[in-house]
């Protein structure tokens, strides 16, 4: 292929018969993928959305429709900004205003949770609604109060460049723009270009030795970067996307028959996920010399990403997989996947460590001496060989090309590999989803009851890490009515699990709140727990 690689409905189109798309129920050649991303592209011109133009994506039922959402914005040019079914309106609304979508991609489950957008925005913006195979509905056309369309006058973005706030980026090299939390108190956007996706889809191409023999489960949410793994990576290689429902992640049980049913050979996704699927696998026979229930064959490449896999989980997956080669992915949003380690299952002793690897051909990857976190320009001192410091990054696949500080504590020991330390500033994981306990502070402080509001990471043995918030309160308010406050503002990863109520909350000698303090209440030890 000649060029930066896009998705072109040309090259899908020529694929014909062979199978694009694969559930339980029905399955979408790549001749029908092309046809009807097509008529979803017609659509949208025919709402006056233009190449370069942001279109916000809602899939209530990740089935079908969403892949033919996602290929009929991407080969009409426009810039898809993929929103989170499970977050309420109000935020997914502020998230088209501030993008400056000019039009909605949808499947029919969303309705509801569009019109709740439309009054966020003041006015509605111009639908595509698909059913679940991805076929445009009739009826689908720009509503009456949509205006010009566009859900801001100010931020909707040019074929010249894209909107303030997303980067010094034009707005015809973007493919998409993702959001992740942010310290602000507002999602913070990132904007993933075509470049990037070339050299990371072609990278993952090459690692797996993806062909069109394989079968790519589709695991990860659109809003998370791995999904872009599974959708342009198995396009580009002319392989199956295996389609699994929202419902399909509710539980152990769930998951397990869908991956039985859609026999993937190449599964990515986050340790938590394989950890649930490994749990609700029966047990093997006494005796067995394998498992009863093997997950390969047909599994052949395991990738995992977004958040540590502890050593004696990996161990158990392996044990369950073992035709399979294991990946250990790494890398911020803001970067995509920057270093990679094959695991060598020979060292899966279920206690030491595996590390996050080398850096990825297209990436430059440096430590930054920990003394010099402070400065305010890129020059602080590099450390070259063993060292513990910051991982800075460069590429095609970060943002702006880099560099760019991922506040992550990253060691390299003297056999050249890198291993994750953990976080220099407050961000963690929540089921790999990155959360920022800023921007739910600042939500729960908006609560007219709250005066003072703080949230930590805790760890909990059986949903992994997840939050807790203190508030000290100025009027009467439980834990159960915060709880539903945050639930209206926030997606269901950011609302902690609990909310105490303090008189006052702690402070340190500075009167800056005292976090430490805050985990050691969360621990009967008073050792707290790491964030």
């Amino acid at each position: 292929m000649v060029g930066t690689f896009r998705l072109r409905a040309e090259d899908l189109a020529a694929r014909g018969d062979a199978v694009a798309l694969a559930s339980r129920g029905a399955a979408v050649t790549y001749a029908e993928l092309a046809a009807r991303a097509a008529a979803v592209g017609a659509a949208l011109a025919g709402a006056g959305v233009r190449p370069g133009d942001r279109v916000a994506l809602l899939s209530s039922g990740r089935a079908h429709d969403e892949p033919v959402a996602l290929a009929g914005v991407l080969t009409s040019g426009a810039v898809a900004v993929p929103l989170d079914a499970t977050a309420p309106p109000a935020r997914l609304g502020r998230i088209a205003r501030a993008r400056g979508c000019r039009a909605l991609v949808l499947d029919a489950g969303a309705a509801g949770l569009a019109d709740g957008i439309d009054a966020e925005l003041g006015g509605g913006l111009p639908r595509v609604a698909l059913d679940a195979e991805g076929r445009a509905l009739r009826g689908a056309a720009r509503p009456d109060a949509g205006g010009d369309g566009s859900a801001s006058a100010n931020g909707s973005a040019s074929a010249n460049g894209g909107t303030s706030g997303d980067g010094a980026v034009g707005a015809q090299d973007v493919a998409c723009i993702l959001h992740t939390s942010g310290s602000t108190g507002e999602p913070k956007p990132v904007p993933i270009t075509w470049a990037g996706l070339d050299a990371f889809t072609a990278f993952c191409i090459d690692l797996v030795g993806l062909t069109p023999a394989d079968r790519v489960l589709r695991v990860a949410e659109l809003v998370f970067d791995l999904a872009w793994f599974d959708h342009l990576a198995t396009f580009r290689a002319g392989a199956t996307l295996a389609t699994m429902a929202r419902r399909d992640l509710a539980s152990g049980r769930a998951l397990r028959d869908a991956v039985s049913a859609l026999a993937p050979t190449v599964i990515y996704s986050v340790p938590s996920m394989f950890m649930k699927l490994v749990a609700a696998l029966p047990a093997p026979a006494a005796g067995a010399p394998a498992p009863a229930f093997a997950l390969s064959p047909p599994v052949r490449a395991i990738l995992f990403a977004g958040e540590v896999f502890p050593p004696r989980e990996l161990a158990a997956l392996a044990a369950r997989a073992p035709g399979a080669a294991l990946y250990n992915l790494y890398g911020p949003t803001e970067t995509n996947v920057c270093t990679f380690h094959r695991v060598d299952r020979a060292a899966l002793d279920g206690t030491s460590e595996v590390p996050i690897g080398v850096a990825c051909p297209y990436a430059a990857c440096a430590l930054l001496a920990l003394d010099a976190l402070d400065a305010e320009d890129e020059s602080g001192q590099v450390i070259e060989g063993p060292g513990t410091g910051e991982l800075v990054v460069s590429g095609p696949t970060t943002m702006g090309g880099g560099p760019y500080r991922t506040r992550d504590r990253v060691e390299r020991k003297a056999d050249g590999l890198f291993y994750f330390r953990g976080r220099i500033d407050r961000m963690v994981k929540i089921r790999g989803y990155r959360v920022e306990p800023g921007e739910v502070e600042a939500a729960l402080a908006s609560h007219p009851a709250v005066r003072q509001a703080a949230v930590i990471a805790v760890e909990d043995a059986r949903l992994g890490k997840t939050l807790r918030g203190f508030v000290a309160l100025a009027a009467d308010a439980d834990d159960r009515s915060l709880r539903l406050y945050l639930a209206e503002r926030l997606p269901p990863y950011m609302v902690p699990e609990t909310i105490v109520a303090m008189d006052e909350l702690p402070r340190t000698s500075t009167e800056k709140i005292d976090y430490r303090a805050l985990r050691n209440t969360c621990s009967p030890a008073g050792t707290g727990s790491s964030q």
